[in-house]
């Protein structure tokens, strides 16, 4: 999958594309790049064109500040219209899953149909919102420190021996995103609108893939918010944390497969 770019506000970001058919925006999380999907992407691209950007200061993506899920959201609007896609699907991991309600919010005629992949819809409590300024601190204290205390915990504790060849070089590649870059995204998580509303009035089918053993994300609360929309297609992981890609990857790929069928139904 080659790399490729696109200017937005004068600035460039990177996207790969894997196959042809019917369009799939996946969007990673925080930490992360556009290389989670690789596997993902091989089997998607038999079927479909599978667009994978990087978001900004992620992978070679340009960091935009002040950052905001609106900002990403805008960016990939700004990909889709260069690539000429009037109509997609859109699944995000972790702050993907915000920026990818956020378009729904903002660009919702373009979709077919949104997932959250270890994500959700809720605006952060205020706990957890003052847990990210405190991780801004660590950020500034130790960026190092933070990567190699952070990746792990995504995992379920079962999971962390047999993929850590995997927690490796998701450190590393961690590793190379800048302090700002990291700082300016949990911001822009901390402040982010909720989008609660969206699932109860949208028509789109809305995905959830959620881990019971997630460190990061409240399983009753995005649980609940599965009933909302009027077609929800929930996947529950026994055994997973944070990282279902890597950690249910079969059983994730499959949940993906069955939607977009349904997303793309005529």
């Amino acid at each position: 999958m080659t790399e490729q770019y696109f200017s937005f506000r004068e600035q460039q970001f990177s996207y790969a594309i894997h196959g042809q058919g019917a369009a799939l925006v996946l969007l990673h999380g925080y930490t992360e790049s556009k290389d989670i999907w690789d596997g993902f992407a091989e089997k998607l691209g038999e079927r479909y064109m599978v667009v994978m950007p990087d978001l900004p200061g992620h992978g070679s993506s340009s960091l935009l500040t002040p950052l905001s899920t609106e900002l990403m959201a805008e960016m990939i609007d700004e990909l889709v219209k260069q690539l000429g896609i009037m109509q997609f699907t859109m699944i995000g991991h972790s702050m993907g899953g915000y920026a990818t309600v956020c378009y729904a919010e903002l660009f919702g005629h373009k979709l077919n149909g949104f997932g959250l992949f270890h994500s959700n819809a809720r605006a952060d409590k205020t706990e957890v919102k003052n847990n990210r300024y405190r991780v801004i601190k660590m950020i500034e204290a130790d960026h190092g420190s933070f990567i190699s205390g952070f990746i792990p915990d995504l995992f379920s504790e079962g999971n962390r021996g047999a993929l850590s060849a995997e927690i490796e070089i998701l450190k590393n590649r961690a590793s190379a995103i800048s302090k700002e870059a990291l700082i300016e995204s949990q911001k822009a998580m901390a402040e982010r609108s909720g989008s609660i509303e969206l699932l109860a009035e949208t028509n789109l089918p809305v995905l959830f893939i959620i881990g019971k053993q997630d460190s990061r994300i409240d399983f009753n609360q995005v649980y609940a918010q599965t009933i909302l929309p009027k077609r929800s297609f929930v996947l529950l992981l026994e055994n997973c944390g944070h990282m279902g890609y890597l950690e249910a990857p079969e059983d994730s790929l499959a949940a993906i497969e069955g939607f977009l069928l349904a997303c793309n139904k005529k």
